[in-house]
């Protein structure tokens, strides 16, 4: 990926000059379009401080968004109490190919290596764009009782997936990480069930809880 973004000093320094500013006032500074309705363009504000830092989208659905650095950037939307709205997404889950075999060569491990956060500092989750205000980044990289929970979440995850049991992924309760739906319902994506059929389901993805954060007090 070819950017000006050399280190993760100069990352974080580009991050702080928006702080305290809205989408809203972000996205008419770089003249970028803003969609009417932010309940069907739930990954808006990541889209656009994307752009904000190298003028572009990303798009690194494998690697991570700064590979260069190591690191991953993740917009999270908070109230004015800290507190984390939603279960944050980290990656999809392929549910036919073999990439979330091994723990430490998947995708979600790279993910999960090292991540910027960038809080979205909101009412609630229906409040307006110009009401939603960029907090201070935070970078964070689990530590080694959080690696193990990670851990032990992903295997008990990965091995409902080898067994075909894909009806059980969403009602698996995590420490920390667990399987939901992606967002667009229109798609759907093959796997293989517990019988050896190839069937299809709807895209899943894996997130982070958002209890895990507020139990932590994570941003405060």
């Amino acid at each position: 990926m070819h950017t000006n973004i050399h280190s993760i000093k100069i990352l974080i320094l580009k991050l702080k000059l928006i702080i305290g500013y809205s989408i809203t006032d972000i996205a008419k500074f770089l003249n970028y379009p803003i969609p009417i309705n932010i309940k069907y363009n739930k990954g808006f504000a990541g889209q656009l401080i994307e752009y904000y830092l190298i003028g572009r989208h990303i798009n690194n659905k494998y690697h991570q968004d700064f590979e260069h650095l190591g690191i991953e950037i993740k917009t999270i939307t908070i109230n004015k109490n800290f507190n984390v709205l939603n279960d944050s997404y980290i990656c999809t889950c392929s549910l036919f190919k073999n990439n979330n075999m091994f723990w430490n060569t998947s995708i979600l491990y790279k993910k999960l290596s090292i991540i910027l956060w960038i809080p979205i500092i909101t009412n609630s989750i229906n409040t307006p764009l110009k009401e939603r205000i960029i907090g201070h980044p935070k970078l964070w990289s689990p530590t080694v009782d959080e690696k193990k929970i990670l851990y032990k979440d992903w295997y008990n995850l990965i091995q409902l997936l080898i067994l075909g049991q894909i009806q059980e992924l969403n009602n698996y309760y995590g420490s920390i990480l667990i399987i939901k739906n992606k967002s667009n319902k229109k798609q759907n994506t093959k796997f293989i069930d517990y019988l050896g059929n190839v069937c299809y389901t709807s895209p899943k993805a894996f997130f982070l809880k958002k209890t895990f954060f507020n139990n932590t007090n994570f941003f405060m």
